[in-house]
């Protein structure tokens, strides 16, 4: 490990002294072809950010919304990661939250996208065919950040330096000031709906071999 990993450099202060920032418990397979591993792993926001590439609003936002979502589905607070598929819009951020979260993937037929706008997840356990939506607060995330998003590719060279650097310090400052001073319930609402799951339209779909034996004693 080098010295700048060792020190976590890309990694909030404020994230780390969140006090609300979810924890995952997980189970998973013990191999490529095997059963159900004893263990129950944890996962932290700092993991996600090492999968994700950097610490940012949408990545916390996911988090937060998707922590909801599998409590409703596994209310014994371990996440049953063979058992999963969720649809997200088509984010950097909440498609990899909800990609690490659940293993869901394009590829295996357990990941979409919709064009549908905000922050929003719909988790299905595939072998109870129970769905919840989880959804953020409207407003919530403030109208200024997203406009100036929306703005950046509009912006000339020298403009859109000044503006990257400005649009950092707001999401920044919208995390510590409201994000991470919040508990998920807060600004999230999660409901169980009726959901039937569309065949994803990939034509490369492979079976995922890790989970076909995991009930094997």
């Amino acid at each position: 490990m080098t010295q700048m990993d060792d020190e976590l450099w890309y990694w909030s202060v404020d994230a780390q002294t969140a006090p609300y920032l979810p924890v995952f418990q997980v189970r998973d397979t013990e191999s490529s072809h095997g059963r159900y591993a004893k263990g129950i792993k944890q996962i932290h926001g700092i993991d996600l950010v090492r999968f994700h590439g950097h610490p940012c609003d949408g990545l916390f936002r996911g988090m937060y919304a998707m922590s909801l979502a599998l409590q409703s589905l596994f209310p014994d607070g371990v996440v049953d990661r063979t058992d999963l598929r969720f649809l997200s819009r088509n984010s950097p951020c909440l498609g990899d939250v909800g990609a690490y979260l659940t293993r869901g993937r394009v590829r295996f037929g357990t990941q979409d996208v919709r064009s549908r706008p905000g922050v929003w997840y719909i988790v299905q356990r595939g072998s109870t065919g129970k769905t919840v939506e989880v959804v953020e607060e409207e407003g919530f995330f403030p109208r200024e950040i997203m406009d100036m998003e929306s703005r950046l590719p509009t912006l000339s060279e020298q403009e859109k330096s000044e503006a990257v650097t400005t649009l950092k310090q707001l999401q920044e400052d919208w995390l510590r000031n409201s994000l991470f001073p919040s508990r998920p319930e807060e600004h999230y609402v999660v409901r169980e709906i009726d959901f039937v799951w569309e065949d994803v339209p990939y034509v490369h779909k492979g079976t995922r071999t890790d989970v076909l034996y995991k009930d094997v004693l």
